[in-house]
C-alpha cells in the first residue's frame, strides 16, 4: 500500500474544496462514457486499463485479502459496464468508478466470516485526566517520510495498522491519504457529510499514528 506517510500528523491541513471542474467528468472522459454507452468494446478497455490498478489497490485496502480484491475488482467493471447508462455525470468518473468498488469490497468483507484484525477504534485513542494531561503517554518520534519508506519494519507496522482499522474508518484513510482524493470526492464516494468524512479521517490518523508508536516503543 503506498500512502502519504505525512498524513499520519491527524492535524495536517486539507487540500482546497474540490473545484468543478475536478468533481465533474472531463471533455475526454465525457466522450469515453459517451462511447461506453454506444457498447464500443474499445472504450470499455480504455477504461480498465486507466483504473484498473486503483481499483485493485483500492479493493485490496478495504478487503486486506487479495482473492477478494480481485473479485471486486471483477463486479466492478461488470458493473461499470452494465450501468453506465445510469451515470449521470453528476460526478468524475474516477468518483463513480470507486463509489462503485467500495460497494463492491464491502459486499465481499459482509460475505465473509468475522475478520479479527480489526481493533475497537476507541481503543488505540490516546486517553486524558481530569486535567487535560495525557494518560499513559508515549514517545514522540519524528522520523522522516523518506527514511520511513526505506525502513521496512515501519512500513510494515505502517500497513498492520491500517488493516487494524474498522472498515469505515479504513475507506476514509484509503480513499483521503492513500488515493489523495479531497474531503468533498470521498463525501461523493461514500454518500456522507464532509463532517463526518473530516472526523472519521482525523480519528483514523490518529489511530495509526498511536498504533505506530506502541509498536515502535513495544507497547502492542
Amino acid at each position: 500500500m503506498v500512502l502519504n506517510l505525512d498524513s499520519i500528523n491527524p492535524d495536517r491541513s486539507d487540500p482546497p474544496a474540490v473545484t468543478a471542474a475536478r468533481a465533474r467528468p472531463s471533455t475526454g472522459e465525457s466522450r469515453l462514457v459517451a462511447r461506453l454507452r454506444q457498447g464500443e468494446h474499445a472504450a470499455f478497455e480504455e477504461i480498465v486499463g486507466l483504473y484498473e490498478k486503483k481499483v485493485f489497490s483500492l479493493a485490496r485496502g478495504l478487503t486486506r485479502n487479495a482473492e477478494d480484491a480481485q473479485d471486486a475488482v471483477q463486479e466492478t467493471f461488470l458493473s461499470v459496464f452494465k450501468n453506465v447508462g445510469r451515470f449521470k455525470g453528476n460526478s468524475s468518473v474516477s468518483t463513480w468508478i470507486y463509489r462503485i468498488t467500495v460497494n463492491a469490497a464491502l459486499m465481499k468483507m459482509r460475505g465473509r466470516k468475522h475478520d479479527d484484525r480489526s481493533v475497537p477504534i476507541d481503543e488505540a485513542m490516546p486517553s486524558f485526566d481530569e486535567d487535560g494531561h495525557r494518560v499513559a503517554s508515549l514517545p514522540d518520534w519524528h522520523p522522516r517520510a523518506d527514511e520511513m519508506l526505506l525502513n521496512t519494519e515501519i512500513g510494515g507496522h505502517l500497513r498492520r495498522a491500517i488493516e487494524e482499522l474498522e472498515a469505515d474508518y479504513r475507506t476514509v484513510l484509503i480513499l483521503r491519504d492513500q488515493e489523495e482524493m479531497t474531503n468533498e470526492e470521498v463525501a461523493a464516494v461514500l454518500g456522507l457529510s464532509v463532517p463526518a468524512i473530516k472526523s472519521r479521517l482525523h480519528r483514523a490518523r490518529i489511530f495509526v499514528r498511536e498504533r505506530i508508536n506502541a509498536y515502535m516503543h513495544g507497547f502492542a
